[in-house]
């Protein structure tokens, strides 16, 4: 673009000179000029093309290329971070990080430092020109130049600063929406939408105020460019002419070469405003990547070891003298000299009280942690010597909530086998050792009932397959591999009494493994080789059962509590005859979604509409915010008239050089006026511009991220079966910041430059309307084909890549909100290697659509230079013809050059603009899609007489998942239950108890029959009002980042809750004693998902959470699965102290705990066998009486 200065200097001095009164050279000559000349702009033409091509395509791909690995590094680093590490930030906020921060990285990569590279090139080139012409002008310019550089520097720190600040606050955001959306069942049930929506808003709104203060910076940056331009050709004019007049410079074309030498370099310094703020987003967003991969003390000790591997893998494992602190709670102890050995080749049981301690030894086992003191050592050597990883192979783990992957039931339990000789066994030796698995687990039939059989999704964390299923899983996932040691945390606790009873079997038998069980099933414990009893984090006891029974001691209190009323073993029947009664009743039954969330991660059926449209429904949307809005346009409009005055003011001063010396001399202190007056207007414009644009955009970016995230909390229950949480928390922080990119001052610079395109094309037509048609529609359609062309693709290509990026993020956070169970199976380089596949097979097929978007782009970066040929070549023509005048052509020339230019970077916006279209689209098409309706239905008919004492009735209810129509969970279900009544809900796992739940609580609508609760059909009364009279216990209790009191009100109003409530909802749940034991009481950090905490104790929490809602039905799924004996029966006790004339369903698989219920409902196959009190159906000996028999106290 310099050598342009060179060949314009040159056909400047040809029409000056042609123009001139003393002028005596032929049209003839003088076209012939021209025309050489104008074939100079072709050739640049040429150049500039491929040069552009090439540096656009090359530094794209080599950002995808290096971004990619960027991200992969990010992740291998967060992958092998230390557990602390990862409690301390949620895997939504790490998953942001790798994800939208390397977006922003990338894009910047691309295509911003290319373009500033040649931006500065082409102001160092621009020097080295003009310099070339005059020194002594060039010198004073330069001095221009270094202090505008120097003050955009300044401006661009200040605002990177204030960036990361933002990027810190939309992290946060993030971290809120994972919490929502990873557990959206219990925001749904306990109406805490609100909550979120509140705490995500508090943080929009100091992410506003942050984002005010970008405003000043902002305007000034574009003010001081634009400012600093005119100044800049003021003096070069005044300071040109004094020259020339002393006889410095030698003619008047060196003049105009310096002159548009500026004009190319000044340019080039403004070309990079637009594209500053995101170069600004990304400086920001490096900071917290390089921050990852910096940080070096918080990752896995996974170099530090002696031992790479043993020799010899007998599994025998001693902790001596181990004590241990969470790092959260430092001044608390877990564990207090513990002393343990557990032989290989044995089983080993650990019993205590919830909370004693018992999942802290799994922590201390996997190496999650380090003991505060003492050693834990495998084969006598120390564990913190050998190498995590190879320990970790060593071991299989079954969790007490157990963690699938958004993948296939084959995946799953396949992950098992990673670090064992099978890894890498062929797809057929692979399916046989997985149904081997399954067939142990006691898995195998429910998983051949369903449609794809090993090849049907298990959904985000397993969410579509119910707790049982999920558990027997995580069993064959532990089988598979027959590792050396199995450890099994509450391995059992979902399961029915058939299937617990079998696979309690199969762990008993050792063989050669060392068999670790921590259990509160006390029958479970009495057939293990050796039992522990921990008692706040103390080993008070060991021996075998009848070691700890004679001992009459903490053990002997567990059993009997549990046990006193096992049934007389003279009434045991084989369990084998049992499930071979029962099997036919579950053949064609599943609860299982068949659903990929791979295959429909997209949110379905909303409709697409264009950019125009959605930005009239914002503006529709937001007219409080019209003033702003208006200001900034009026401010985008008089910028863009700041071009053809400049046009004219060039045209004029093209004119002054036709003169002799002294008389450009006399004119150049009124044009260089005029030039520095119209600086003064660009100042004030373009400062007003970014201020008011930039406050528009941070408004509306908080009103569309809190709108965004309000929509999708209201969806309907089906919509998050199908999508991914992790792909939604991605959607959240992406979109919305997509969306920001256009309408802040991007908006305001569009409109700008759309209307200077219009207002050069109408001052060229008035100035010499022959030249302005020859120019205009001579070059301009072409330039706008080609842009819109490549504003088509660039669009295709934004979407694209948005739906990799997503689901790169959907795997991201499925994997790392699951780090415990990829750090147990050593799933890390699995992990990264199919991240890595994910994203390289897309990027190759997007580098090829990027390749020919390229080529538009290189063409509409460099039509201007085809313009000015033509503008030259035929203003010559007209100027030969005595049609035109050297002011005429001049401003014609330079409107519509600077119009071409214009239009050059209207295309420009063509990525940022096809990514704001998919944001739009998205967050304002998901209001389109159905969501929940949270008013009573009108149409249903509430008129008709019913009993006032039934509180609940269906009526022939069948159901099947909205996800897999094809497959009835319920099937003609009817049942009354009255007021005050308790009815506990028994069957094996998947038979569809938790689904009369999920009915209940109206996640999904019946498919057909009726249901009525509180005497009316259940969708007649609205839905928020309906859910505050009902409470639920979920099967695994979530908990959030937060204190135990904000997690107790999660469901309440906290301004009308009493403290004297909580303390009785705790007292109810027993936690009074957990309370008073941590030191901030009360409001003692949970952590995230509840990680300080134990199982136990996360389930008292859920317990008390469900009390304090004072719930006129009180749902409990599985509600003391996680608990001991004596706390189990303490809340029996409680549970029926509160009844009063409050109605409970209970589901669950202890039966013992239910004998007292008023009714007890049977399932299997999704259809009731069975109902009545425990002594009808004893008396019956069916389906109930097989199960009893089988529970052998449970």
């Amino acid at each position: 673009m310099p050598l342009m200065a060179l060949v314009l200097g040159r056909l400047t001095a040809n029409f000056t000179g042609f123009g001139s009164v003393d002028n005596k050279q032929s049209t003839h000559d003088f076209m012939k000029q021209v025309q050489k000349n104008a074939l100079y702009f072709v050739y640049l033409f040429i150049a500039k093309f491929l040069l552009v091509y090439i540096w656009s395509f090359g530094f794209g791909y080599s950002a995808n290329r290096m971004v990619q690995a960027l991200r992969l590094k990010c992740l291998n680093r967060v992958l092998n971070r230390t557990i602390t590490a990862h409690d301390a930030q949620t895997p939504g906020a790490l998953s942001n990080t790798i994800t939208n921060h390397c977006n922003s990285i990338q894009s910047a990569l691309s295509d911003r430092i290319g373009i500033m590279i040649q931006a500065f090139s082409m102001l160092l080139a621009s020097f080295a020109v003009a310099f070339s012409q005059s020194w002594h002008l060039t010198l004073v310019m330069l001095g221009l130049v270094l202090m505008t550089l120097g003050l955009i520097g300044f401006i661009v720190g200040s605002d990177q600063k204030i960036e990361a600040g933002l990027l810190k606050r939309y992290t946060d955001c993030s971290a809120i929406a994972e919490d929502a959306l990873g557990s959206v069942k219990a925001v749904v049930a306990f109406g805490a939408a609100p909550k979120f929506l509140a705490k995500y808003d508090a943080i929009l709104e100091q992410a506003e105020a942050d984002g005010k203060k970008r405003g000043p910076f902002v305007g000034l940056m574009f003010a001081c460019q634009y400012f600093f331009m005119f100044t800049g050709w003021a003096i070069g004019f005044y300071l040109g002419a004094y020259l020339y007049k002393r006889g410095l410079i030698s003619d008047p074309g060196r003049i105009l070469s310096v002159f548009f030498a500026m004009l190319i370099g000044l340019g080039a310094i403004m070309a990079l405003g637009p594209n500053m703020p995101s170069f600004i987003k990304a400086v920001a967003a490096s900071g917290d990547v390089f921050k990852i991969l910096d940080d070096t003390d918080k990752r896995d000790a996974t170099d530090d070891f002696v031992v790479s591997s043993l020799g010899t893998r007998n599994g025998h494992l001693v902790m001596r003298d181990v004590s241990f602190s969470y790092p959260s709670r430092p001044d608390v102890k877990a564990l207090s000299d513990v002393n343990i050995e557990f032989v290989s080749g044995t089983s080993t049981a650990v019993v205590g009280p919830s909370g004693a301690g018992k999942s802290t030894l799994v922590s201390l086992l996997e190496r999650w942690y380090q003991p505060t003191s003492g050693v834990i050592l495998l084969d006598d050597y120390d564990i913190t010597e050998i190498d995590p990883k190879w320990l970790r192979q060593q071991i299989a783990l079954v969790e007490q909530q157990p963690q699938l992957f958004n993948a296939s039931i084959f995946d799953n339990i396949a992950y098992g086998l990673i670090g064992t000789d099978k890894e890498h066994a062929p797809m057929e030796e692979k399916l046989l050792l997985v149904e081997e698995a399954c067939r142990e687990a006691r898995a195998l039939d429910f998983i051949q009932n369903l449609p794809k059989v090993f090849a049907t999704n298990v959904g985000d964390h397993g969410g579509l397959i119910s707790g049982g299923q999920k558990q027997r899983i995580a069993i064959a996932r532990a089988l598979i591999g027959r590792r050396p040691i199995l450890l099994m945390d509450e391995a059992t606790s979902a399961l029915d009494n058939e299937n617990s009873k079998v696979i309690e079997t199969l762990m008993t038998q050792s063989g050669d493994r060392t068999t670790i069980f921590i259990s509160h099933k006390i029958s479970s414990a009495m057939k293990a080789d050796r039992i522990v009893v921990i008692d706040k984090g103390r080993v008070v006891e060991q021996g075998t059962h009848a070691e700890l029974i004679a001992a009459n001691g903490v053990y002997k209190r567990l059993h009997d509590a549990q046990l006193q009323d096992e049934p007389d073993a003279t009434e045991f029947t084989p369990i084998e005859s049992s499930i071979a009664e029962l099997k036919p009743l579950a053949q064609g039954a599943s609860t299982v979604p068949d659903s990929s969330p791979n295959e429909v991660a997209e949110i379905p059926d909303i409709p697409k509409r264009s950019l125009w449209h959605n930005l009239y429904t914002i503006a529709q949307e937001q007219k409080r915010y019209l003033p702003i809005l208006m200001i900034g346009v009026f401010a985008a409009i008089v910028t863009a008239q700041i071009f053809p005055v400049q046009a004219i003011l060039l045209g004029r001063v093209m004119q002054s050089f036709q003169g002799t010396a002294k008389e450009i001399s006399s004119k150049a202190n009124f044009w260089s006026l005029m030039f520095f007056i119209v600086g003064l207007g660009a100042l004030i414009a373009y400062a007003v511009l970014g201020f008011f644009m930039t406050l528009l955009g941070i408004r509306l970016t908080r009103f569309y991220r809190l709108d965004y995230f309000r929509v999708i909390l209201s969806q309907r229950m089906e919509f998050f079966d199908r999508v991914a949480s992790g792909a939604l928390v991605s959607r959240l922080s992406t979109d919305p910041a997509n969306l920001h990119e256009l309408v802040s001052v991007n908006l305001g610079l569009l409109i700008s430059i759309f209307v200077s395109i219009i207002s050069g094309s109408i001052i060229a037509l008035a100035f010499s309307w022959k030249l302005a048609l020859v120019a205009i529609f001579g070059a301009m359609p072409v330039v706008f084909a080609a842009g819109f062309i490549r504003m088509k693709l660039d669009s295709s290509l934004a979407e694209a890549t948005a739906k990799v990026f997503e689901d790169s993020a959907r795997f991201a956070t499925d994997a790392l909100s699951s780090i415990r169970t990829v750090k147990a199976f050593t799933m890390e380089d699995t992990v990264q290697n199919s991240y890595q596949q994910q994203l390289a097979g897309t990027m190759k097929r997007l580098s090829r659509k990027a390749a020919i978007i390229t080529l538009f782009f290189a063409f509409s970066e460099s039509a201007e230079l085809l313009a000015a040929a033509l503008g030259f070549w035929y203003g010559g023509k007209l100027l030969g013809n005595g049609e035109t005048s050297t002011e005429k052509f001049f401003t014609v020339f330079i409107a519509v050059i600077v119009g071409g230019q214009a239009a050059g970077a209207l295309f420009g916006f063509s990525s940022n603009i096809g990514k704001a279209r998919i944001a739009a689209n998205n967050i304002l098409g998901i209001r389109r899609h159905e969501h929940v309706p949270q008013e009573a239905a009108p149409s249903l008919d509430v008129s008709r007489e019913k009993d006032a004492n039934v509180v609940v009735d269906f009526r022939n209810v069948s159901f099947a998942y909205p996800a897999r129509p094809d497959v009835t969970v319920l099937k003609n279900v009817s049942f009354q239950i009255l007021k005050g009544q308790t009815v506990a809900v028994v069957g094996s796992s998947g038979s569809g108890k938790s689904t009369l739940l999920a009915l209940l609580e109206r996640f999904y609508d019946a498919r057909s029959g009726a249901l009525d609760v509180f005497g009316k059909p259940i969708l007649s009364e609205e839905a928020e009002a309906y859910r505050k009279r009902l409470a639920i216990v979920p099967q695994e209790p979530t908990l959030y980042r937060g204190s135990i009191r904000d997690n107790i009100i999660l469901g309440v109003d906290e301004d009308k809750v009493k403290e004297e409530d909580i303390v009785s909802a705790c007292d109810a749940a027993i936690l009074t004693d957990l309370i008073a034991s941590l030191p901030e009481g009360y409001n003692s950090d949970c952590g995230a998902k509840g990680v300080a905490l134990s199982g136990g104790q996360k389930q008292r929490i859920a317990i008390a959470r469900a009390l304090i809602r004072n719930p006129e039905i009180l749902l409990l799924d599985e509600p003391t699965s996680a608990l001991d004996a004596e706390s189990e029966q303490l809340v029996q006790e409680t549970l029926q102290s509160i009844q009063g004339g409050r109605t409970m369903i209970i589901v669950t698989h202890r039966l013992n705990t239910i004998k007292t219920a008023d009714v007890i409902i049977v399932m299997a196959a999704g259809q009731i066998v069975e109902q009545g009190t425990h002594s009808e159906l004893m008396a019956r000996q069916g389906y109930y009486f097989k199960m009893y028999q089988s529970s052998r106290g449970d």
